[in-house]
C-alpha cells in the first residue's frame, strides 16, 4: 500500500493489519458472489414490467447503456477495492478522499440500498413463489398476505417475502464460508435455469414481436435505463467483503469485473428472447419469464423456471444482506453508529449484532413497501454512491502521482473516469422528480444525523 493511502488510514483510525476479519475468500468465490449478486429480480421480475411499461422491445438497449454506464464503475471498483482493501467499500473510498462527512453520506446511501434490495427482491421471490404454487398445484392464498400494504388492492401483507428476508438475515449469522457455499450452489442453479429458458425460447423466437421495437420513443429507452440498473446492482458489494478476501489485489478485480461481464452477457442474451417470443404487452407480471414460458405452450419448462427463480433469487438476497452488513460495521467501527455494535462474534466471525438488527428492519420493509419505490430508491442511491467512488479515484490519483497504489489500475484512465462520471450523471437525471425528493430528504435525514450523533462520537473526532 503507497504512502499516502497508508497516512489516509492512520487519519482514519483502524489500521489495515488490525482487521478482526479472517481472509477466507478467493477469486471463484467472489466471482460467484458478484453473480448471486447482480442476476436476480432485475432479470426475472424487473425486465418484463419494464418492457410492457417503458420501453417495449428496446429495453434491450437499456440493457446495453445500463452495462456501460455501470461497467465503468465495475473497473473503479476494481481499482480502490485492490488498493483500499477494507470493509465498507464505497464508504471506505470517499473517506479516503474526501473525510468524514461526505463518507457518511455514502455510506448513508449505501444502507439504503442495500437495505432496501434485500426486501426488494424478496418481494420478487415472493411472486414467483405464488406463481408457481398457483399454477403448478392449483392452490390459491389469500389476497390479504400476497402484496404489500394497500387498501386498494386489498393486501396488508407481503408474508412471504417477510419470511425469506428473516431467514436469510438467519443465515447469515452463520458465518461467511457457510453462506458462500449456499451462495456458490444457488448460482450454478440460477445459470441452468437461465440457460433453458434461452434454449427453449429460441425455437419460438418471431421477429415480428420486435416490428414496434421503440414504442415509448428515446425517452422510454432512457427511462428504462434508469430502472435497468437496478439489474447490474450487486456486483459492488464485493467491495464490502475485500478484508474478507485472500490475495485482495489479485481476486478482488477478477470477482468485480469477471461477475460483470458474465452478467451482462447473460442480461442481452435472455431480454432479447424474452421480447422475441411474446408480445411486450403481457409481460407486466411478476414472472415474466415462467409467464413467457406458460403462454408459449410450455408449462413444465415454465413451472421449473418459476421454482429455479425460488431458488435461485435467495443468491442475491445472501448477497446483498453481506453488503448491508459490511457497510454498517464499517461506520459502526468507526464510530459514526453505535461503536458497541462493531462486534464480530467468536466462534462464527460474523457482526451478528448488527446482522441481528437490520435483519429486523429489511424484514418489515420486505412485507409492506412496494417493489417499485424499493426499487427507485435504491437505483438513486446506489448511483449516488457510484458517482462519488469515480471523484474518489481520480481525487486518490492527483494526490498520490497518478495512481491510487500497487495494484490494479483502470486503463485510459484520463478519458475514461470523467467519461464515467459523465454517463453515471446523465442516467440519474431519469429518474422521475418524486424519486430525486425521496432521495433529497433521505440524504438531508442523514446529514441531520451526522451533526446530531456522528460528528461527536466517531474515533476520527475522539482522537483529534
Amino acid at each position: 500500500m503507497s504512502k499516502l493511502i497508508h497516512s489516509m488510514f492512520r487519519k482514519k483510525v483502524y489500521h489495515l493489519h488490525q482487521s478482526q476479519f479472517e481472509k477466507r475468500l478467493g477469486a471463484l468465490a467472489l466471482v460467484m458472489l458478484g453473480v448471486g449478486g447482480t442476476i436476480g429480480s432485475g432479470i426475472f421480475v424487473l425486465t418484463g414490467t419494464t418492457a410492457a411499461t417503458v420501453s417495449g422491445p428496446a429495453i434491450v438497449l437499456a440493457f446495453v447503456f445500463a452495462a456501460v454506464a455501470v461497467g465503468m464503475s465495475a473497473l473503479v471498483y476494481a481499482e480502490l477495492g485492490s488498493n483500499i482493501p477494507v470493509s465498507g467499500g464505497a464508504y471506505s473510498y470517499t473517506y479516503a478522499s474526501m473525510g468524514e462527512f461526505m463518507a457518511w453520506i455514502v455510506g448513508w446511501n449505501l444502507i439504503l440500498e442495500y437495505g432496501l434490495i434485500v426486501p426488494a427482491v424478496a418481494t420478487g421471490w415472493a411472486g414467483y413463489f405464488r406463481g408457481f404454487i398457483e399454477t403448478a398445484l392449483g392452490f390459491h392464498f389469500p389476497l390479504a398476505i400476497t402484496g404489500s400494504f394497500d387498501m386498494a388492492k386489498g393486501t396488508y401483507v407481503d408474508i412471504f417475502a417477510l419470511l425469506m428476508t428473516a431467514s436469510i438475515f438467519v443465515l447469515l449469522t452463520l458465518g461467511i464460508t457457510k453462506t458462500t457455499t449456499t451462495n456458490t450452489i444457488i448460482v450454478s442453479i440460477k445459470l441452468a435455469v437461465l440457460a433453458l429458458f434461452v434454449f427453449v425460447g429460441i425455437e419460438y423466437i418471431d421477429f415480428k414481436h420486435l416490428e414496434n421495437f421503440m414504442p415509448f420513443g428515446w425517452s422510454g429507452v432512457w427511462a428504462a435505463t434508469s430502472l435497468i440498473v437496478f439489474a447490474y446492482l450487486g456486483f459492488d458489494a464485493l467491495a464490502t467483503v475485500a478484508e474478507e478476501t485472500k490475495d485482495v489485489q489479485k481476486n478482488l478485480p477478477i470477482g468485480l469485473i469477471g461477475s460483470l461481464a458474465l452478467s451482462t452477457a447473460l442480461y442481452l442474451v435472455v431480454s432479447f428472447v424474452l421480447v422475441s417470443i411474446v408480445p411486450y404487452g403481457s409481460l407486466d407480471v411478476p414472472d415474466a419469464l415462467a409467464s413467457a414460458m406458460y403462454q408459449l405452450g410450455e408449462p413444465v419448462v415454465g413451472s421449473i423456471i418459476a421454482i429455479g427463480a425460488v431458488i435461485t433469487l435467495t443468491s442475491v438476497l445472501i448477497v446483498m444482506g453481506i453488503g448491508l452488513t459490511r457497510v454498517v460495521y464499517a461506520l459502526s467501527r468507526d464510530g459514526l453508529l453505535p461503536h458497541s455494535l462493531a462486534t464480530l462474534h467468536p466462534k462464527t466471525n460474523t457482526p451478528y449484532k448488527i446482522t441481528l438488527i437490520t435483519g429486523v428492519i429489511a424484514t418489515f420493509i420486505a412485507g409492506f413497501v412496494p417493489f417499485k419505490v424499493l426499487a427507485e430508491l435504491i437505483n438513486i442511491g446506489t448511483l449516488f454512491a457510484y458517482f462519488m467512488i469515480g471523484i474518489s479515484v481520480m481525487l486518490i490519483r492527483k494526490r498520490n502521482g497518478g495512481k491510487c497504489g500497487d495494484g490494479f489500475r483502470i486503463p485510459y484512465g484520463k478519458v475514461l473516469l470523467p467519461l464515467n462520471l459523465i454517463l453515471l450523471a446523465a442516467v440519474m437525471f431519469g429518474f422521475s422528480g418524486q424519486t430525486w425528493i425521496r432521495f433529497v430528504l433521505w440524504s438531508g435525514l442523514g446529514a441531520l444525523l451526522y451533526f446530531a450523533y456522528g460528528m461527536k462520537n466517531s474515533l476520527l473526532n475522539k482522537e483529534s
